[in-house]
C-alpha cells in the first residue's frame, strides 16, 4: 500500500517545512509489517506509550486536563468538520446580501449526513492584498461582527459547532489597536483570539500551520478549544483536545493516529484537501475511530467529493457517532487483527460492561468476508452480536473450539461489529443502517468533474461609433490591435504548488477563459485582438467624485466604500476627498462600484488579455511596460511594513509607462481589476499589475503566505470575492476600456 500514499508525502513535505518544526513520525505510528509481527508490535508500542506519557508527565485525571472539563467534551465526538470558505456562494448570496446557512447545511447534510462542526475561513488567500489583518478580514465579512455572530447562531441552531481560524504567521499586517507595542506571535494574538472567540460566541479555533497550540493559549477556568493543523506533541496533549491529521510518512497501511493512541479522548480529524481518492483517508479515519475534514472549496478551487465518498462519509460517521462514547472513552486496541491480504480490525471496548466495537476495513479490490473470533466471555448466550453496518444481528457459529461471526465487506470499504450484553435497544439505528446500506457503495459514482467557470461580462460598453472613438485624447489611448497575438499568462496563486502537489493540473486551478474547456493556471493561445480604447491612467478620486455627483450612484452597502474619504456620515455625493489625494487612484471600491462608473461613461473594465496586450507592448511581448527587465527605480517604493503607502497622483511615474501605447501607471502602483470569473461556488476577480504594498512573512524559513505580487505582464492574481464591503481594498483600483467596433473583442486564431 505504500505506493498509494507516496503522493501524500510529497505533497505535504514542503508545507511541513513551513510549519513549526515537527519530529519524524509526529502524527502517526507505523503499522505492523505482517500478521506474524502483531504480538511484537503491540508489546513494543504499549511500552513506548507508557514511557511517553510518563516522560511528559501526562495525567489523564488532572482536573485541568481539557478532556475532563465538561464544556469542552463535545470535541471528543466532533467527527465531521466541514471546511467552509466564506467566499462560497452557498453560504452568502451577494445579490440579496443574505447569509444562507440553512441552504448550506441542508445541501451538505443531504450528501454527507450529520455535520458536527464547521471551520469558517475568511482571510487566506486574500490576506496581504492590503494591510488588513486576519481579524479585520473576519470583521469585514458581510454584516460585520453582528453578521458573523448571526451565522454562528444559525449553525448552533442546527446543532453544529463553529470553529474560527488563527493564522500565527500573520505578523506583517496592521497591529490591533492598543496592542502595537506587544509581540504579535503569540502574546497579542492570544488576547485578540480570546476576545474574538468570546465576542462571536464561537466554539474554538484552528491553529493554522501550528504543531500543537502552546499552553499559553489555555485557561483552565475558561478553556479555549484548540485544534492545531500540524498535529500535536505529547507535551501539549492535555490542552489540545483536537488536531488535524495529514497522514504520511508511514510504510504500512493503515497508520495509527499517534495522539489518539496516547489519549483515546483526543479527536484527530484527517484532512486531505488535494486527495483525488478520499477512500484511503476515510478508511484510515474509520480504523482509528477518528474524524474527517470535508473540504471541497480549496482556496476557490473546487475539489469535489464523489458520490461514493459522500455516501461513505454518511455511513461511516453514522456508526462512529452512534458509538461515540465507546470510541472516544473506551479502551482502544488498534490492529486487533489483520490478514496478509488487506483486512484490518481495531477494537474499542468497555471491559466492565463487556461491550466491544470492532472497526474493520478492507483494502482488497474484491468483496470479502471478515471472520471475528469471539472471546470466551463474548461467546455466552447472554451476548448479542450485530453487524451494525448492514443493520442486522449476527448468528454465532462454532468452528472447533472457537465461536465466530462473519461480516461481508465490499471492495475498499468497511464494516463494524458490535458485541454487547447490556440489552441495548438498537432497533431504530439498525433499521436506519439497513436502509442506508441497501445500495452497495460500488453503485455510487466515483466521477470527479472539474467545475466549469464562466467569464462574467461587464455591463458596460460593447461598442461605440463616431469620431470620439477614433483617436486618443489626454485621458484615453487608442490601442491598435493585432491579428495574431500570443496571449501567454500564468496565475501566481500560492496553492496548489507543483512541488507539493504533483497532480495539481487535475484540480481546475486558475481561471477559464471563453476558449478553454476547463480552468487552468497556465494559459497560452493566439488571439486576434480588436482595436480598443484604454484609459491612460487609473480612475482618480476626483473623477469618481464627479461621477457620484453627476450620477447619484449609491452602492447597495456603504461598508468600506471610499473608506479613505472624509465626511462619510452624509450622502456619498457630499463626501470629501482628502486634499492631497484628489489625483490619486480611487480605491476602496468593489467591482460593482467600478462597473457603475464605467457604465455611466459608456465604458467597461478591460479584459485580462487587453491589459496584458498594453503592458507588454503588443507584439513586443515585453515583461514590463518599459522593457524586459524589472527596474524598481521606475516604480513607487514598495512598502513592506504594517502601514499603507500614500498613493501618489497618477502620472507621477511616467518612466514606467508602456513604450508602445503610452499608457501609464500599469505596474507596482495599485492592483487593477480586469475580468471576473465565477463557478457554482466561487467568484474571483483577476487583478493585474501588483501594487506598492506587500507585507513580509513571519520568518525567513516560512513561505510568504500573503497575497503574491504579479508585476510582470505574464502573470496575474485572483482575488476571491465575497461581498462589496469585504472586497473594497485600499490597494485595488481600476481603469476603463472601450470597444470600438461592434464585432467581437477577440477571436482565437486557429
Amino acid at each position: 500500500m505504500r505506493g498509494l500514499f507516496l503522493w501524500t508525502a510529497c505533497s505535504l513535505l514542503g508545507q511541513a517545512v513551513a510549519w513549526d518544526e515537527q519530529p519524524s513520525g509526529y502524527e502517526v505510528i507505523d503499522g505492523p509489517s505482517s500478521p506474524e509481527a502483531l504480538d511484537e508490535w503491540h508489546r513494543d508500542w504499549a511500552t513506548w506509550k507508557k514511557m511517553e506519557l510518563v516522560t511528559n508527565r501526562y495525567d489523564p485525571s488532572d482536573a485541568c486536563n481539557v478532556y475532563n472539563i465538561q464544556e469542552t467534551q463535545w470535541t471528543q465526538q466532533n467527527f465531521v468538520q466541514v471546511f467552509l470558505m466564506m467566499n462560497d456562494r452557498d453560504i452568502y448570496d451577494r445579490e440579496t446580501q443574505q447569509y444562507t446557512v440553512d441552504k448550506y447545511v441542508d445541501n451538505m447534510q443531504k450528501r454527507v449526513g450529520t455535520i458536527d462542526s464547521v471551520l469558517i475561513w475568511p482571510a487566506y488567500p486574500n490576506i496581504g492584498i492590503d494591510n488588513r489583518n486576519q481579524w479585520d478580514l473576519l470583521r469585514d465579512l458581510p454584516g460585520g461582527v453582528d453578521g458573523v455572530k448571526g451565522v454562528i447562531a444559525d449553525f448552533h441552531r442546527r446543532g453544529i459547532r463553529v470553529i474560527i481560524p488563527y493564522n500565527p504567521w500573520d505578523v506583517g499586517t496592521r497591529d490591533e489597536a492598543g496592542l502595537e507595542d506587544t509581540v504579535r506571535m503569540y502574546s497579542a494574538d492570544i488576547t485578540t483570539l480570546s476576545e474574538t472567540v468570546t465576542m462571536l460566541q464561537a466554539d474554538g479555533f484552528n491553529g493554522d500551520t501550528m504543531y500543537g497550540v502552546p499552553k499559553s493559549f489555555y485557561n483552565c477556568s475558561k478553556p479555549l478549544v484548540a485544534a492545531p493543523e500540524g498535529g500535536v506533541p505529547t507535551a501539549f496533549l492535555s490542552h489540545n483536545p483536537m488536531s488535524w491529521g495529514y497522514y504520511f510518512g508511514f510504510s504500512h497501511f493503515p497508520p495509527v493516529a499517534r495522539p489518539k493512541f496516547l489519549e483515546s479522548r483526543h479527536m484527530v480529524q484527517l484532512c486531505a484537501r488535494w486527495s483525488l481518492d478520499r477512500t484511503n483517508e476515510l478508511l484510515m479515519s474509520f480504523f482509528n475511530g477518528a474524524g474527517y475534514v470535508v473540504w471541497e472549496n480549496v482556496w476557490g478551487i473546487w475539489n469535489a467529493m464523489t458520490e461514493r465518498e459522500d455516501e461513505t462519509v454518511k455511513r461511516m460517521f453514522a456508526i462512529l457517532r452512534k458509538f461515540g462514547a465507546i470510541v472516544s472513552t473506551g479502551e482502544w486496541t488498534p490492529y486487533y487483527a489483520m490478514t496478509s491480504d488487506g483486512l484490518y480490525a481495531s477494537e474499542f471496548s468497555f471491559e466492565k460492561s463487556g461491550q466491544a466495537l470492532y472497526m474493520v476495513i478492507s483494502t482488497m479490490q474484491n468483496t470479502t468476508t471478515y471472520e471475528l473470533s469471539l472471546t470466551k466471555a463474548q461467546s455466552g448466550e447472554d451476548v448479542r452480536v450485530f453487524d451494525v453496518y448492514h443493520g442486522v444481528e449476527l448468528q454465532k457459529q462454532t468452528e472447533g473450539n472457537d465461536t465466530v461471526v462473519q461480516v461481508t465487506l465490499e471492495p475498499r470499504a468497511f464494516g463494524a461489529i458490535y458485541v454487547t450484553k447490556s440489552g441495548d435497544d438498537l432497533t431504530e439505528f439498525l433499521n436506519e443502517m439497513q436502509t442506508m446500506t441497501a445500495k452497495p457503495l460500488a453503485k455510487y459514482s466515483t466521477t470527479r468533474n472539474v467545475l466549469q467557470q464562466q467569464l462574467v461580462r461587464s455591463n458596460g460598453n460593447s461598442s461605440t461609433t463616431g469620431s470620439q472613438a477614433e483617436a486618443s485624447t489626454d485621458d484615453t489611448i487608442r490601442v491598435a490591435g493585432a491579428a495574431n497575438w500570443w496571449f501567454n499568462v500564468s496565475g501566481v496563486e500560492i496553492e496548489p504548488v507543483s512541488a507539493w502537489t504533483p497532480n495539481f493540473v487535475q484540480f481546475g486551478t486558475g481561471v477559464q477563459f471563453p476558449w478553454e474547456n476547463r480552468p487552468w493556471n497556465n494559459h497560452s493561445t493566439r488571439l486576434f485582438v480588436q482595436d480598443f480604447l484604454m484609459d491612460k491612467h487609473p480612475v482618480t478620486n476626483a473623477q469618481y467624485a464627479t461621477f457620484l455627483k453627476s450620477s447619484g450612484y449609491t452602492p447597495k452597502t456603504l461598508n468600506r466604500f471610499l473608506l479613505h474619504w472624509e465626511n462619510r456620515e452624509s450622502a456619498p455625493a457630499s463626501w470629501r476627498i482628502p486634499s492631497d489625494l484628489e489625483q490619486s487612484p480611487v480605491v476602496n471600491v468593489a467591482r460593482e462600484d467600478a462597473e457603475a462608473y464605467a457604465l455611466y461613461y459608456d465604458k467597461r473594465l478591460p479584459h485580462d488579455w487587453e491589459w496584458q496586450y498594453v503592458a507588454s507592448n503588443g507584439e513586443n511581448y515585453d515583461a514590463y511596460p518599459w522593457g524586459s527587465k524589472l527596474d524598481s527605480t521606475r516604480l513607487p517604493k514598495v512598502v513592506h511594513g504594517k502601514e499603507l503607502p500614500i498613493l501618489s497622483p497618477v502620472g507621477s511615474f511616467q518612466s514606467s509607462r508602456s513604450t508602445k501605447f503610452l499608457v501609464e501607471d500599469l505596474v507596482g502602483y495599485v492592483w487593477q481589476m480586469t475580468d471576473q470569473f465565477c463557478d457554482a461556488h466561487t467568484c474571483g476577480v483577476v487583478l493585474r499589475g501588483g501594487s506598492s504594498y506587500h507585507p513580509i512573512s513571519a520568518t525567513h524559513s516560512d513561505p510568504n503566505w500573503y497575497f503574491p505580487q504579479a508585476l510582470d505582464s505574464q502573470h496575474h492574481n485572483r482575488f476571491l470575492t465575497i461581498s462589496e464591503g469585504y472586497d473594497r481594498s485600499p490597494m485595488v483600483g481600476f481603469r476603463c476600456a472601450k470597444s470600438i467596433t461592434a464585432s467581437r473583442e477577440f477571436d482565437v486564431v486557429a
